[in-house]
C-alpha cells in the first residue's frame, strides 16, 4: 500500500509561496525543489507554532 499524504488547499499554497520565494514556479517545480519548498515550509510551520507566531497563512 501507498503512502499518501493529503494536503490542505492551505499548505499546498504556502508551499508555493515559499517555492516562489526561491525563484521556483511551483507548477513546473522538480521532485526535489517540491521536496525542498515543503520541508521549508513544514520547518516555518513548526518554528512559528513553537514561539507562537501567527502568519497569514501556512
Amino acid at each position: 500500500m501507498a503512502n499518501i499524504i493529503v494536503k490542505s488547499d492551505e499548505r499546498r499554497i504556502y508551499e508555493a509561496q515559499v517555492a516562489a520565494s526561491f525563484g521556483v514556479d511551483a507548477t513546473r517545480a522538480s521532485a526535489l525543489q517540491r521536496e525542498q519548498a515543503e520541508t521549508i515550509a513544514a520547518k516555518t510551520r513548526e518554528v512559528c507554532y513553537e514561539n507562537g507566531i501567527k502568519r497569514g497563512t501556512y
